[in-house]
Order: C-alpha cells, then structure tokens, then sequence
C-alpha cells in the first residue's frame, strides 16, 4: 500500500489527462476486486458491483486532480495534493456514509504495531496522509531524476516522515503497562444452538440461557473477573426479560463477577440489540442500545438506541459498544473523550471479515487510549491493549463453542487525537478547497501558462 500508488501517479505525470484516468481507475479495480466476493456474500449483486466500481472511479478522479496540480505549479506544496484529496475524501466518507470508516486505506497497516500509533494523534486518517505522502514524495524523486539535488531532496523527504512515523509508534510501544491486572472470560456457544431462536418461543429464549449460564460458570471457577458475551447471545421479551436478567444477575453475585451480555430484547413488531452490563453485586450498571445498525437489522425492524455506553465500575470510567458502532470514529470518540480505561465490545461478524472487522474495532481504541474487549460470533474474540497490540486472540468463525481466558490492565491512557478530535481532517477539508480553488484558477494567467509549456516540454523529452 505504500508503494502502489507510486507507479500510478508518475504515470499520470507523463500521460495525458485521460490516459491518467484509466491507469489508475484500472489499477484500483485490480486491487478492490480482491474485495467482491465479501461484497457478494452481504449484498445484492447490482450493490456489489456499484461499490467495486464506485471507488476505482473516486481514486483515478483524485489521481487525476493531484496530476493538475502537480504540473501546474512547481511549488513544493503540490506534493501534498494526493494525499489532501485523499483525505478529504476519506473523511466526508467517514461522516456521512452508513459503513462510517469501513473503506479506509489507513485498515491495511492495522499490524504494523508503530504505524498505527499515529492515530493516537490524528486519527486513522493520518495514516492514510502518511502513506499516500510517501507515494507522492517517491514520485516527485522519480519525476525530477534529471536534478539530483531536488531528485535527493524528496526521496530524503520521505524517508524522513517514514522514520518520524516509526519512531513516534517505537517510543509509544515502549511506554511502561500501568494500571490493576484483571482476568476475563470469552464464550461463543455453538451456532447450531440458535436454531428457531427468532421464533418467539419463551422455551427457546430459556434454553439460550440455560446454554451460556454454565459456561459463565467454569470461566469464573477459572479465574475470569469479567465476562464478555457477545452480539445477540440471548433473546428476551418483555414477558422473559425479568426471568433471565434475574438469573444472569443472580450468576453475577454468586460467581462475584461482572457480566456483559450481548442480547436481543422483542417488543412489539420490532427489536432492540441490547448489551447488559451487570455488576459483581448483581446490579444492572447498563442496559445499552446498538447506535448503529447494518442494513439486515433495520429490514428486521431493530431499533436503534442514542447515547454512549458510559459507566461506572469500580470507580473507573468504562464503557460498552457493540459491533458496527467501533465502525465509526467520531461516535467512539464521545467515549474517548471521557477516558475510559476498557472498551467492551459484544460483536457479532459475516466469517470472511473477522480479521478486518476486528482490527477496525481495535484501531479505535488506539485512537482513544483504551483496552479493547472484544468477542464476536463467526469472527474474532480479541483482548488488546491502548496501543493496538493484540494480547489474545480466538477464533469463532468455525461457528463451534470457542472459549478464551486472558488478562488486561485497567487503566486508562489519554491520547491527543481524544482530546483535539478532528482537527486533522477538518485541516485537510480546507486544504483540499485550497487545491480545488487552484485547479480552477485563471487559466490565461502568463505564469501558469509558461509553466504550463515547461512542463509540456519535459514530457516530450522524457518519452524521447
């Protein structure tokens, strides 16, 4: 991802502006089919094909617009076109479209452990800006080879942002584990159990209970001080909810420990995708409501709820989320912003995106400065720290009962992005107009015409 773009944009340097578009529009498409066999398992085919085609179409009209400005002008600030447009891009797409942050380019480097620490800074999208900046610089290197000085100048550049990068994320790597050590608890009973489970039967909704009440059980007989249910794991209605949060309230104290149950509440006509947090004592400290609902939910008649998942345990600020609601940043970052030392997350994902949908999950919490606790159905159960690193980590996506004891410390560690938010891509929104104010300036200006004609004189020399 850092080198891909590079062959990209230098051929947009030296082509026509239509020729430019159809490099990259192809290059893009090559790499985002990799994609189309997700997009056919969750979508209807006309959807797929729209969201294969649609961003190949966005990154050659950006790959376009960066070749404008670069010939344009031989300001050093032209370098910065690319990844500008692509953040802009990146983040009007985070705030508006209902997949939030799913699409980012920044998901790629999510195991390059000192990468991502720079979105305790600026978010994720700062890693896009830093890679794609990258790209720009090497191309610029290449397109200049004829001077050395400037040819060393930018490649020199890029090495230096590239170390900056790394050695900001080592020191962040190397910061000292504080905070109170506390063992926890994963289960993910098998998914043949759910069978008729949406049939509205109250022996069904008990017979779920009755499944995961023992294996709470041994987790806490194994030492496990929190357990983390996940996405859906129970279904109540009205007439059952009393009935089963008494058992799992009464399994809370006599177990002495805290349960966070993923949960699926009927009323009528509709639904809630609730998580349950429910304290040593046995206490309901939240019943929290899904924010943020993917497509089948809503056709199902789920309900969204409004608010963060806030709360007090132990005198430490906590929270929970579920699923699809890590997906979108500036949601997260209402939690951030009250420092919670964990982050637990009842999720439940398609088999294929496991990896990804995890890892976005736990780039949030990089974002914010929290642990993440996260246990999904046919995907990943992980336990990561503020940093991204991933303590353990099992498997669910086999759909059999997975089971997973770990430890985290409690402890919350601030992050500059949490408190100054979206300044960085606000910064980039107004740095993009900049640029699209200067695509479409006067023309007939006799500075950018000489320029012009320089330009178009060095690439009739080069393809000589």
């Amino acid at each position: 991802m850092w080198i891909a773009p590079i062959p990209v944009l230098f051929a947009s340097l030296i082509t026509k502006p239509r020729e430019a578009f159809v490099i990259a529009f192809a290059a893009y498409l090559i790499g985002r089919l990799s994609w189309l066999p997700y997009l056919l398992a969750v979508l209807p085919l006309p959807l797929a094909v729209i969201f294969t085609l649609l961003l190949p179409l966005i990154y050659a009209l950006i790959v376009v617009g960066a070749r404008k400005i670069n010939l344009g002008s031989p300001h050093w600030l032209s370098i910065l076109a690319f990844p500008v447009l692509l953040c802009a891009y990146e983040y009007i797409v985070f705030i508006f479209s209902p997949d939030g942050t799913a699409t980012s380019m920044a998901y790629t480097q999510s195991n390059y452990l000192p990468i991502i620490q720079l979105s305790a800074v600026t978010g994720i999208l700062g890693i896009t800006f830093v890679m794609n900046l990258f790209a720009s610089l090497i191309t610029r290197a290449l397109y200049e080879r004829k001077s050395i000085r400037k040819s060393l100048g930018y490649a020199g550049a890029a090495l230096f942002f590239v170390c900056l990068t790394i050695g900001y994320g080592r020191m962040r790597l190397i910061t000292p584990v504080k905070g109170k050590k506390i063992e926890v608890g994963m289960v993910s009973i098998d998914e043949k159990s759910y069978a008729g489970t949406y049939s509205h039967d109250p022996a069904k909704e008990m017979q779920l209970t009755d499944l995961y009440l023992p294996e709470i059980s041994k987790l806490a007989d194994q030492g496990a001080k929190i357990i983390l249910l996940p996405e859906k794991a129970i279904v109540v209605s009205d007439s059952t909810r009393p009935y089963i949060l008494d058992k799992f309230s009464r399994e809370a104290s006599g177990k002495n420990v805290m349960l966070i149950v993923g949960v699926t509440h009927w009323k009528d006509g509709f639904y809630f995708n609730d998580a349950w947090v429910i304290s040593a004592d046995g206490k309901l400290l939240k019943d929290y409501q899904k924010n943020f609902l993917f497509a089948g939910e809503k056709a199902d008649g789920c309900r969204p709820g409004k608010g963060a998942g806030l709360f007090l345990a132990d005198s430490v600020q906590q929270g929970v989320a579920i699923c699809k609601d890590m997906d979108f940043h500036q949601f997260i970052l209402s939690y951030s912003k009250h420092s919670p030392a964990v982050l637990y997350a009842p999720a439940w994902d398609f088999k294929m995106d496991g990896w990804l949908h995890s890892r976005m999950a736990i780039l949030r919490s990089v974002e914010g400065g929290f642990y993440l606790l996260r246990n999904a159905r046919d995907g990943r159960m992980t336990i990561s720290d503020w940093r991204g690193k991933i303590l353990y980590e099992g498997n669910t996506e086999s759909g059999e009962r997975t089971t997973m004891l770990g430890s985290f410390s409690l402890a919350s560690h601030p992050t500059t992005y949490a408190r100054a938010g979206d300044g960085f891509g606000t910064a980039c929104l107004f740095a993009a107009f900049g640029f699209f104010l200067f695509m479409f300036r006067d023309k007939t200006s006799g500075y950018f015409a000489r320029k012009r004609e320089e330009e178009k004189l060095k690439r009739q020399q080069f393809k000589r």
